[in-house]
């Protein structure tokens, strides 16, 4: 039986532009915004959708049965442990995070940036923050766009 999937807590709708295909139509919009204002920005080069290794991928030992084998229910003999596959050692996927841009300036700083459809975030979004941000000593700067000033905030 399969699981299925629960329903997205933050409705987006993908956009594309210059045929780079966006999660949103807030981060487009922001995209946009870039690309037209890059001079007055200082904006040198943007760098869309970057991945992050937070966590590698790594092995944890098997609850089930510790050393590969457990007992057969019907025989009693022992046999490989579906959990792991005989292995003892189960494997737990890494954890990434993928910011919508990182802007680098002709003062040779850079930013991270993160944007988010009025100012919403998902459950898991504090804490790859704060994690990107404990491995790279930098900010993750969140911006989000205020209806009414008109204009991009920074949170």
């Amino acid at each position: 039986m399969r699981k299925r999937k629960g329903k997205k807590l933050i409705e987006s709708k993908t956009t594309v532009i210059d045929g780079i295909t966006f999660d949103s139509a807030t981060e487009a919009k922001y995209y946009s915004y870039i690309k037209e204002n890059q001079k007055e920005l200082g904006v040198m080069e943007v760098i869309i959708q970057p991945k992050f290794e937070l966590i590698p991928s790594f092995e944890v030992t098997c609850s089930k049965c510790a050393n590969g084998k457990v007992p057969s229910l019907k025989t009693n003999r022992m046999i490989n442990c579906k959990s792991c596959k005989g292995s003892g050692k189960r494997i737990r996927q890494g954890m990434t995070y993928t910011p919508d841009f990182i802007l680098k300036y002709d003062t040779g700083q850079s930013e991270t940036i993160d944007v988010k459809g009025g100012g919403f975030t998902n459950e898991s979004f504090p804490l790859r923050k704060k994690m990107w941000e404990y491995i790279h000593k930098q900010e993750l700067i969140v911006v989000y766009w205020d209806d009414r000033k008109k204009r991009w905030v920074r949170k």
